[in-house]
């Protein structure tokens, strides 16, 4: 067997392995021209010829660099010679950048692919074993738990409703650059790979010293997967103890206290962790301790607010709701189709209305029936109709106004079992 047969056959199947299980017929590719995404886009074109796959290529220019232009146009000469289609898209972005570049600059890569792929549901990324070990230590350096060590998936749903594929994840960074220079085929080397400033480059060089006392790629992948196992097994028990403790009224959780209490410690985090990022809409988790904190409370019953969202006791359950302050100037027109907090849809049109979170002002215009609904602090957040200051409807209070609003978030259940 040839080098270059060794190297791309695990590929190959990895990318067949994901056509079987997907069915997809076009792929996306996001290749930066180093010799990871450049290996990538080769191997993958000659799997895509006898497969049957349609390659579609987008290099994102992060301009931090003063070569960033041409290397784009890079890639875009090694697609023009495999007939792929390609484009360039800029990180638009004041020159003087504070906080954490590194992070900023994967969350707008992520949005400008999200905004070229158009209908493509699939992209690929050049993510190697490399990477994957250097993730690990970066995690575990933190103190992360099984949710950093769980090390990045083959495949994974981002949130914008794409998913990402990454079929180098178990080849070494090495191989790749062997099967390019078997092709003859040059990659662009990013200066910053040799700045040990940046926190990934540093644990390059931590696992070139783990190596030399023992330490294996596959011992490290091996503990990756064990807690990957951990972490699935986890996942699809949360939705269970839920379902046991607890039930969504509206747009509130609500959990028996007792029944809370009782559950694994680990169980009680994870419930509090995505309750805050299920109500707030946030695609990651809140930090550790603050979570810690939460529960903390919870268990001495006093009420407490992490991300907008509120926890307090009531009636011997757990409430969480939405902070009304995060709410209060949020109000949109009650024209039919409008969407207010991103799930409730105007089903039914009140000129001159407009939609606003009930508040202090229209609970009390609430009727003695509409307050005994829901305790105070849930009661205020909920949707209402107003004409001016004057409270018309609280569409979620009322069972006979209900249709003029829809409510198109997703459950919380639903939301456990995604996520």
């Amino acid at each position: 067997m040839s080098l270059t047969v060794k190297i791309t056959k695990p590929i190959f199947q990895t990318l067949s392995d994901l056509k079987e299980e997907y069915g997809f017929d076009e792929l996306g590719l996001a290749v930066s021209g180093g010799s990871d995404s450049l290996a990538m886009l080769y191997i993958c074109n000659d799997w895509a010829l006898k497969n049957k796959v349609k390659l579609h290529c987008v290099t994102v220019d992060h301009q931090l660099r003063s070569e960033s232009a041409k290397e784009a146009e890079l890639v875009a000469d090694h697609c023009d010679g495999l007939g792929i289609n390609h484009e360039i898209v800029e990180w638009k972005h004041e020159r003087n950048i504070s906080g954490n570049v590194s992070d900023l600059a994967r969350s707008a890569r992520y949005e400008l692919i999200d905004k070229w792929r158009k209908d493509l549901s699939f992209v690929l990324v050049g993510h190697t074993q490399n990477d994957q070990i250097e993730t690990f230590l970066m995690n575990l350096k933190r103190g992360s738990g099984i949710e950093g060590l769980k090390g990045m998936p083959l495949s994974f749903k981002r949130p914008e409703g794409y998913f990402i594929l990454r079929p180098l994840i178990h080849s070494s960074r090495e191989s790749l650059q062997q099967f390019l220079q078997e092709k003859n085929i040059n990659w662009v080397s990013d200066p910053s790979n040799l700045n040990e400033t940046f926190e990934r480059i540093s644990q390059r060089k931590t696992w070139e010293k783990l190596k030399s006392k023992g330490f294996s790629e596959s011992r490290i992948e091996l503990s990756v997967a064990h807690m990957r196992r951990a972490h699935d097994a986890l996942k699809q028990m949360l939705p269970v103890h839920f379902k046991q403790i607890g039930k969504q009224e509206v747009t509130d959780l609500l959990w028996d206290y007792n029944g809370f209490i009782a559950l694994p410690e680990e169980f009680k985090l994870r419930l509090v962790s995505s309750a805050v990022m299920w109500n707030a809409n946030l695609h990651y988790r809140p930090r550790f301790k603050a979570v810690l904190d939460v529960l903390k409370n919870i268990k001495e019953k006093r009420a407490t607010v992490l991300g907008g969202s509120v926890f307090y006791h009531h009636a011997g359950k757990i409430r969480i709701t939405t902070e009304f302050k995060s709410l209060k100037d949020n109000a949109i027109n009650c024209s039919r189709g409008l969407v207010w907090r991103n799930i409730w849809e105007v089903k039914r049109e009140i000129k001159g209305g407009y939609i606003a979170p009930i508040g202090i002002n229209g609970n009390i215009q609430l009727s003695k029936r509409q307050r005994s609904t829901m305790p105070f602090r849930s009661r205020v957040i909920q949707p209402g109709i107003f004409l001016k200051e004057k409270l018309l409807l609280a569409p979620t209070l009322d069972p006979e106004n209900s249709g003029y609003l829809s409510f198109c978030g997703i459950k919380f259940n639903d939301f456990l079992k995604t996520h």
